[in-house]
């Protein structure tokens, strides 16, 4: 005779719905990440989500929703390995799109646990869903392929200042990425942008103006007229941060170009006969740049 199962419990079937309400939560999160969210209920997955807080489950609710947000990260991340040859625009195009898809999806499940944020989060001191998604683009995008997804942003982003310090055009479109890459950096926070583009950045400012001096000194030059390209210099860094950097980066750029350019040279500036820095400040005719070095 075949045994007779027996009855499921209250709590197994308990157990088993709060499951199936999981894993419905679990689908709705990926389709916010797919752009799918027009046949989903907000009321229905707002109650999914009170109804697991509300019996006790607020731990495994937030554990879901944290994996849930890297595993689409991930995702994300992977498919931007194929756009890591494309042409700096379209890579910076492909990252953006990603990031929007990210920040779309983040709030949207922020709203459908809202009660968990309530009632659970805030009281257990824990990382909240905007936070949450931000550590996941760092740790999934920033940290994950082996450093892949990150060297081509840092790449595309110095690219910029690269072109154009050599006399190259560059696309207005692509100030706009920049921008908007740059912007993406802070709002992962300032350690990250440090890391990611202002360090590399005046290492490589620093360098080519290190370059530059050494090279405008061995030309035929009075002080005045090096003295007025260090101006023109200084005033196509200013410009090229208002058009894709941070603001905060015009005075950090403006002093590397004035330490490379003047303060080290100082010197071999004051010593040029009949045009040097002596010569000026006696008529009068030193330059903006010199006033600047001066003051710092």
């Amino acid at each position: 005779m075949l045994p007779i199962p027996a009855p499921a419990t209250d709590h197994s079937r308990h157990r088993s719905e709060i499951s199936r309400t999981l894993l419905t939560l679990s689908s709705a999160f990926s389709d916010f990440y797919a752009g799918n969210a027009e046949h989903l209920s907000y009321y229905t997955l707002y109650s999914c989500a009170y109804n697991v807080v509300a019996a006790d489950h607020g731990e495994v609710l937030y554990t879901q929703v944290a994996t849930n947000i890297a595993t689409e990260v991930e995702k994300l991340a992977a498919s931007l390995y194929s756009a890591a040859s494309a042409s700096d625009a379209e890579f910076l195009r492909e990252l953006l799109g990603s990031w929007k898809k990210h920040c779309n999806a983040i709030s949207m499940i922020n709203d459908v646990v809202m009660y968990m944020d309530r009632t659970f989060i805030q009281k257990r001191g824990k990382a909240r869903v905007p936070e949450l998604g931000l550590r996941a683009w760092r740790e999934g995008m920033l940290d994950g392929l082996d450093g892949e997804v990150p060297l081509r942003l840092q790449a595309a982003l110095l690219g910029v200042a690269g072109r154009e310090r050599a006399g190259e055009a560059v696309d207005v479109a692509l100030y706009d990425l920049t921008a908007s890459a740059t912007k993406m950096l802070l709002e992962l926070g300032d350690s990250v942008y440090q890391e990611f583009f202002e360090t590399p950045f005046l290492d490589e400012t620093r360098w080519f103006y290190a370059r530059e001096s050494a090279r405008l000194l061995a030309l035929p030059c009075t002080c005045g007229e090096y003295l007025r390209t260090v101006e023109s210099m200084i005033d196509a860094e200013m410009a090229r941060v208002s058009r894709c950097f941070d603001a905060r980066m015009e005075e950090k750029v403006v002093a590397v170009v004035l330490t490379e350019m003047v303060e080290k040279n100082v010197a071999r500036l004051v010593g040029m006969e009949g045009s040097g820095l002596a010569s000026m400040l006696v008529d009068g005719s030193y330059s903006a740049a010199f006033r600047t070095a001066c003051r710092r």
